[in-house]
């Protein structure tokens, strides 16, 4: 009997992936102390940018670049303010601790000593609940004796013919296609780390660290071509595994003219492909 079947090959999409990388908080020399006062500056005004947005976490992350960067009191308090609101306890403590050391005379050091206080309390109260408590110790409950059994004897089954046996065929789509998902999955961990150097080219090049940005732009390039590549073979390990998985003849033998399977380009939603059809 003839089955009309129509495979979709795996679609590689010509347009970069869509995720972005996460923003890195730039490195500049200790001597470059102007430049760093300025990034430090601008990442303390994205910060509050944030935090008006409600988005306390990019707030965080960015209170403490500036931090980083230039240290300055106003900043540790607002690190340490928006971190206790949003429940990241370990990253308030930072920021209060710093912003004792960075004005020892402040006026409000009571207050900041009893919130350091407060969060210390906390803490301690989610390790004491997360801490594995011990069972209490139970002695074994002693099984009931109980008769054995009248043995009762049962027939043998019947004889049956040997199971079947998978087609090799199918075994071998089934080892192309892991394959087809390793080589993807490898694929999409370097892309991300090429875009990654990449944005870190970028905002290198514009703090005027051109030969820094240089080297990293070309640090990036092994990595995405090698991307690219591996998004290849895994489109044509996914395309003749699932070939192999339907080529499966038919207990009995083949049909009396054989497989029949076709190939051609074919526009998919988001980027190109192969369709694969015929008769087994």
């Amino acid at each position: 009997m003839r089955v009309a079947l129509a495979v979709i090959a795996f679609v590689v999409a010509a347009g970069p992936i869509a995720a972005r990388a996460a923003e890195t908080c730039p490195e500049v020399p200790d001597e470059e102390v102007a430049l760093r006062r300025s990034l430090a500056k601008e990442w303390f005004a994205k910060a509050e940018e944030a935090e008006a947005g409600g988005d306390r976490q990019a707030a965080i992350r960015r209170y403490s670049c500036s931090l980083n960067l230039a240290p300055h009191p106003s900043t540790a308090y607002n690190l340490g303010t928006v971190a206790e609101k949003s429940g990241d306890l370990s990253a308030a403590l930072d920021g209060f601790r710093t912003y004792l050391k960075l004005a020892p005379e402040a006026t409000d050091r009571p207050t900041i000593e009893a919130r350091i206080a407060a969060i210390e309390a906390r803490i301690a109260e989610l390790r004491k609940d997360i801490a594995p408590k011990k069972a209490p110790d139970v002695p074994p409950a002693q099984s009931p004796v109980v008769a054995s059994p009248p043995v009762v004897t049962t027939p043998a089954p019947a004889p049956t013919g040997p199971p079947p046996v998978a087609h090799p065929h199918r075994t071998a789509g089934l080892v192309v296609g892991g394959g087809a998902v390793l080589a993807l999955g490898a694929g999409l961990a370097l892309n991300l780390v090429a875009r990654s150097k990449m944005s870190d080219c970028y905002s290198q090049w514009k703090m005027k660290m051109s030969s820094s940005a240089l080297d990293t732009c070309d640090d990036a390039k092994p990595f995405a071509y090698t991307s690219y590549a591996l998004f290849g073979v895994a489109g044509a390990a996914a395309v003749v595994g699932g070939v192999l998985m339907l080529w499966t003849p038919e207990s009995g033998g083949a049909s009396d003219d054989g497989p029949e399977v076709g190939f051609a380009p074919s526009l998919l939603p988001g980027g190109a492909g192969f369709v694969a059809s015929g008769h087994f």
